[in-house]
C-alpha cells in the first residue's frame, strides 16, 4: 500500500510541476515579461569573455566550472561537456536562479524571470 501511495505522490507531483512549467510560459508569454531558460543563461556564462573556467577530470570523465561576476550578479555553472549539471546565479547576496540537473521541476528550456543577457561591463 505504501508503495501504491509513493507512486501516485510521485505521479502528481511530476504533473503539477509540468502544470507549473507550462503556466509559468504562458503567463510570460502574455506579459512579456523577460525571461530566459537555463540553458539560455549556461550559455551566456559559458560563451562570456570574462567568464572564468576550470577544467577537472574525475574517473574519466570532464567537468568544466564557470564562473563570472557582472555587475550586481554573479553566475556558478558546472557542465559535464555540454549538459548543464549546476547553475547558481546569485544578485545582492539572495538567490535568483538555482538549477540542479538532478531535480525534475525544472527543465534546461522552462523560462525564467531574468533580466536581459547583454554582454554589457
Amino acid at each position: 500500500m505504501n508503495l501504491s501511495f509513493n507512486n501516485l505522490f510521485n505521479k502528481a507531483k511530476t504533473t503539477l510541476n509540468h502544470a507549473y512549467s507550462h503556466a509559468k510560459e504562458t503567463l510570460y508569454s502574455i506579459t512579456g515579461t523577460s525571461s530566459a531558460s537555463v540553458q539560455q543563461i549556461a550559455d551566456f556564462v559559458k560563451n562570456h569573455p570574462d567568464a572564468t573556467v576550470v577544467k577537472k577530470e574525475y574517473l574519466g570523465v570532464t567537468l568544466s566550472f564557470y564562473a563570472l561576476v557582472q555587475g550586481d550578479m554573479s553566475y556558478y555553472l558546472e557542465t559535464k561537456n555540454a549538459k548543464v549539471l549546476q547553475l547558481d546565479v546569485h544578485s545582492h547576496n539572495h538567490t535568483v536562479l538555482a538549477y540542479r540537473s538532478y531535480r525534475d521541476h525544472l527543465s534546461v528550456n522552462t523560462p525564467v524571470k531574468f533580466p536581459n543577457l547583454q554582454n554589457t561591463k
